[in-house]
């Protein structure tokens, strides 16, 4: 069974840095010209897009892995997995209507 410590190694660290070294960029760019200037625009929505790839990216490992590494997930972590997987199971159910 997959480990918390080896889920969390399989994140996209190359990304999480680009975002992380964007909205560093985005703050530093907005105290110097404000949310009105045309490259404090242009970063913000590059870096809307890259939290979206982010997420996009994942809900895809989180649908395609087998649940009972997800539950071994939720168990180190102390989630209460059964209330998640009632959830999952209402969101399948939306999902497939």
């Amino acid at each position: 069974m997959m480990k918390a410590k080896e889920y969390v190694e399989k994140e996209n660290i190359k990304l999480l840095m680009e975002i992380f070294h964007l909205k560093s960029n985005l703050h530093e760019l907005y105290i110097q010209k404000g949310s009105a200037s045309s490259e404090y625009i242009s970063l913000s929505i590059k870096l809307d897009l890259l939290i979206k790839e982010y997420f996009e990216e994942k809900i895809v490992k989180l649908v395609n892995m087998p649940t009972s590494e997800l539950i071994e997930i939720w168990k180190q972590n102390e989630f209460n997995y059964l209330d998640t997987i009632r959830t999952v199971q209402k969101l399948d159910e939306i999902i497939f209507q």
